[in-house]
């Protein structure tokens, strides 16, 4: 609560809500919202009971906040979020100004979660691919754009079925829309991976004049599988293979008529995908050896329901699938199946020559194949943002089954990310490379007490104190320079009879 009250401080929250209307009390509810979100994350109802009874940030709050009912935590919510365009765009300033050697790369992606109950009055809520495995409920998108510091340049959200390369076109008007605080150190350069790099998608950034760094969603690899054949004798190595642990990634840069392209064999990719194959291609094999025997012991003979049984199978393993070819042998009538056979095509060694290779496409020509390859690596960051969003930050589950609520829990949740990445980001400048989940959990043994006595003439004393931080909190203390400004408190609050 320290931490992060010192560093709502710092963001000055408070200045900008006072701009916009919110009263003193309203301020200080909304740190506390936040402040929650990044401390203990969990629901709304949740940071109501967690304010009321397991913390002492109320003391540090200049409003009394133990009267408060769980409807004022939900409506300053809203509050915040009906400001989300004005707040997004002075936290990016007053971030640079705190973080001034700021790049202007702004790397790009969506990811959803998942909704309790059957949200029938939610529009956002919606049936799609869950990224969490969760596909039995309503999910919801976010889209989130952050720059290579991993600071939240601004989110979106969206159904839990948007189509994720539709999303880019109204981003890129919010960009435009926010040109002022974006652009102050020049035209960004985007950086966004396969799933949003349609050809659509690229011809629309070449329109509007981007600088860009991506993958594109065609498999571009096979245009170059000579290459890559090729590629650990005449690639460039970037990594230290000889580290025990570490994997080589072999680069080479290509230029095109208006881009130029490198292309990446990565060995960490290659293990990792080789062993998905290998064990996809051992199910794939071994589903079509279960159906040859159940043939040939006339379990299934039927051409129909043979066939409905690869049909099923190539379902359940398409990536592997399309690089074999089955047959079914008929009888004389070509009613009955005598025999199921398969074939590997040539594509499949294509696959293995192929496997762990990527092309990085860019507009930066003058950039060197390794450059290229370490600015397209940030993309981590963004998906770092989405992993401390929903591991640390309470974004999952949501339980509102209205549309506005579901906005308001998922920017809260932003605006602790804001939180959280100043703090991380503090460290990093310090050296120190711990996670705010380590951190949480570090700090969480220094605590603010009440000590109860009584003394000789029967009074009853309170002392309010905070307990003598020990050697780790010192440390992360004086390392985000954060001192606690609350200092002992003494009452008689009674006489025992």
């Amino acid at each position: 609560e320290l931490v992060a009250h010192t560093f709502w401080q710092r963001l000055d929250f408070d200045a900008r809500l006072a701009a916009w209307g919110f009263s003193s009390q309203e301020r200080s509810l909304a740190e506390a919202v936040v402040v929650g979100r990044l401390v203990a994350p969990s629901s709304d109802l949740a940071t109501w009971h967690w304010l009321r009874e397991r913390t002492a940030l109320a003391e540090l709050l200049p409003e009394d906040l133990t009267g408060v009912g769980k409807d004022a935590v939900y409506e300053v919510a809203d509050k915040l979020f009906a400001h989300k365009d004005n707040l997004e765009s002075a936290l990016r300033q007053q971030e640079m100004v705190l973080f001034p050697e700021r790049t202007t790369l702004f790397l790009f992606d969506l990811t959803n979660t998942y909704l309790e109950g059957q949200c029938l009055h939610n529009d956002l809520a919606a049936r799609g691919k869950s990224k969490e495995k969760r596909s039995d409920c309503p999910l919801v998108t976010l889209a989130l754009l952050v720059d290579d510091y991993g600071f939240p340049v601004f989110s979106q959200i969206y159904p839990g079925n948007q189509s994720e390369p539709e999303t880019l076109e109204d981003i890129l008007k919010r960009l435009k829309g926010q040109q002022g605080v974006l652009f102050q150190a020049g035209q960004p350069t985007l950086v966004m991976d396969r799933g949003i790099a349609t050809h659509d998608n690229m011809q629309l950034i070449k329109e509007k004049k981007y600088a860009y760094i991506v993958i594109e969603r065609r498999a571009t690899e096979k245009d170059y599988i000579e290459e890559f054949a090729q590629a650990r004798d005449t690639f460039e190595r970037i990594d230290d293979g000889d580290t025990p642990g570490s994997k080589a990634v072999y680069v080479k840069k290509v230029l095109t008529d208006d881009a130029c392209r490198v292309l990446c064999l990565s060995e960490g990719r290659e293990q990792k995908e080789t062993a998905m194959d290998a064990r996809q291609e051992e199910r794939f094999l071994d589903a079509l050896t279960r159906l040859k025997t159940s043939v040939s012991k006339a379990n299934i003979v039927l051409a129909t329901k043979v066939g409905e049984r690869v049909g099923r199978i190539v379902e359940r393993f398409p990536a592997i699938a399309r690089h074999y070819d089955t047959h079914l042998v008929l009888d004389a009538e070509g009613k009955k199946v005598t025999q199921v056979t398969w074939e590997k095509k040539e594509s499949r060694d294509e696959r293995a020559t192929l496997t762990g290779c990527y092309v990085i496409e860019t507009s930066h020509r003058d950039l060197e194949a390794k450059e290229v390859w370490d600015l397209y690596t940030t993309l981590t960051r963004v998906e770092d943002a989405f992993r401390a969003l929903k591991s640390e930050l309470g974004i999952r589950p949501i339980y509102h089954q209205l549309a506005g609520r579901t906005q308001a829990h998922l920017f809260v949740s932003v605006l602790a990310y804001h939180l959280l990445a100043c703090i991380e980001r503090t460290l990093r400048e310090q050296g120190d490379t711990r996670r705010w989940s380590t951190i949480r959990t570090q700090l969480s043994t220094h605590q603010r007490t009440t000590v109860m006595l009584t003394d000789e003439q029967e009074n009853v004393h309170h002392i309010r104190v905070s307990g003598t931080p020990e050697s780790i909190h010192r440390e992360i203390y004086r390392k985000l320079a954060v001192k606690d400004p609350l200092k002992r408190q003494h009452r008689v609050i009674a006489l025992r009879l």
